[in-house]
């Protein structure tokens, strides 16, 4: 019993390092780049050390598998360490997610968790 709950925690953390892996860290260039493709996209003002972020990461993690969201851009903006990036964003807290189609916003919150209000956040992205 105890090496199958190992394996199945180590399969669960590697798929979320391989969903978090799949997050870009934000730079102008990139973002520039996905936003004159009119890609859809997601921007997370996260913090290392905000348990809100850990869990919308996870989720958006989830999420970015679903083929619903099919070619979604995930930007990561590091709230401490990029805090000039989060102000253009005006995003005054972590656990900002912004979503975009190409140049244009279409939805933000801050603080949501559950998979339902991310999914509907995100879809503001694919609406036509």
């Amino acid at each position: 019993m105890f090496i199958k709950t190992l394996a199945t925690g180590a399969i669960g953390a590697f798929a979320l390092a391989t969903s978090a892996l799949a997050n870009e860290p934000f730079t102008h260039e990139a973002f520039s780049a996905a936003q004159a493709q009119n890609k859809p996209i997601l921007v997370e003002v996260a913090a290392d050390w905000c348990p809100t972020c850990r869990r919308q990461a996870a989720v958006i993690g989830s999420l970015q598998d679903e083929q619903r969201f099919g070619g979604l851009a995930v930007f990561r903006v590091d709230y401490d360490d990029q805090r000039d990036v989060a102000r253009q964003f005006r995003a005054t807290t972590q656990s900002t997610l912004i979503v975009f189609r190409g140049e244009d916003e279409t939805g933000r919150a801050a603080g949501i968790t559950s998979e339902s209000d991310i999914a509907a956040l995100i879809a503001t992205a694919y609406a036509d």
